[in-house]
């Protein structure tokens, strides 16, 4: 619970990003400040997920969503930099 709400705020960054951007017209200059609050979501989230892993198999499915879901937040900066610089 603990790591997908951390994956949650995570994203969350990123969507306050794009509607303040939508709303105000508002562009960043830079990246860096949503990339970095948005890795650290994800490398807390990641860390909880790492740590709840148990040997059952029904187990590993539960976590295996937080976790893709905090991997997946370390690419957004990538992806994020990659659409900004087509727009621009």
């Amino acid at each position: 619970m603990l790591s997908m709400t951390l994956a949650s705020f995570g994203w969350g960054t990123w969507w306050v990003l794009l509607l303040v951007e939508k709303l105000f017209g508002l562009r960043p200059d830079s990246l860096v400040v949503p990339g970095f609050i948005s890795s650290a979501f994800a490398v807390a989230g990641l860390a909880v997920a790492v740590w709840c892993f148990r040997a059952r198999r029904s187990w590993m499915m539960f976590v295996m969503v937080p976790l893709f879901a905090n991997l997946s937040l370390f690419f957004v900066p990538w992806l994020a930099e990659e659409l900004a610089g087509r727009r621009g």
